[in-house]
């Protein structure tokens, strides 16, 4: 009876746990064209939530692009200085020097990735830049999860405390 009363407690901690390891990595990239120099609300991808998430992640833009024959050879592309990022119409933290951006509890949606941002025309294909972004979603756990877990560790601990006492 013990035992199964162990086995149950450590299954309710282990569930727990689980519920939160829900991570989906993806990376999306679009080419855009810019010829007065900025751009704004360009659409790089889509992410789709399945529940209560943490979404992170990075826009970034492609310094080259190399083609295969008949055209073979590597090009340089505009730099870009992104000035904002966006998942649909939250708002979340952008560090605009790394293109690193973060929002925590997200519901459950589908959302459009959005960039704004300035080309520097500084590359053999000037007016033209591909943007990407690399994206982290992970699960948000609900407040039952941690029930599950406080639950488990509470029945693993009276039987801990039990046994010391027939111990003695």
């Amino acid at each position: 009876m013990k035992m199964k009363a162990l086995v149950a407690g450590i299954v309710l901690a282990a569930a727990s746990l689980s519920a939160s390891a829900d991570v989906i990595h993806r990376s999306e990239a679009v080419y855009v064209t810019a010829p007065t120099y900025s751009f704004a609300d360009v659409k790089i991808g889509t992410i789709t939530v399945g529940s209560l998430s943490d979404v992170t992640g990075l826009v970034f833009a492609a310094t080259n692009v190399s083609f295969s024959q008949p055209f073979a050879g590597t090009f340089t592309l505009d730099t870009v200085s992104f000035s904002g990022a966006s998942i649909g119409t939250l708002t979340g933290d952008l560090d605009a020097a790394t293109g690193a951006f973060s929002y925590k509890g997200v519901a459950a949606g589908v959302y459009d990735v959005i960039a704004s941002g300035t080309l520097g025309h500084d590359g053999q294909f000037t007016n033209a830049a591909f943007l990407g972004a690399n994206y982290s979603v992970t699960a948000v756990p609900e407040p039952e999860t941690f029930g599950m877990l406080l639950g488990g560790l509470g029945l693993i601990g009276a039987l801990a405390a039990r046994r010391k006492k027939n111990a003695a």
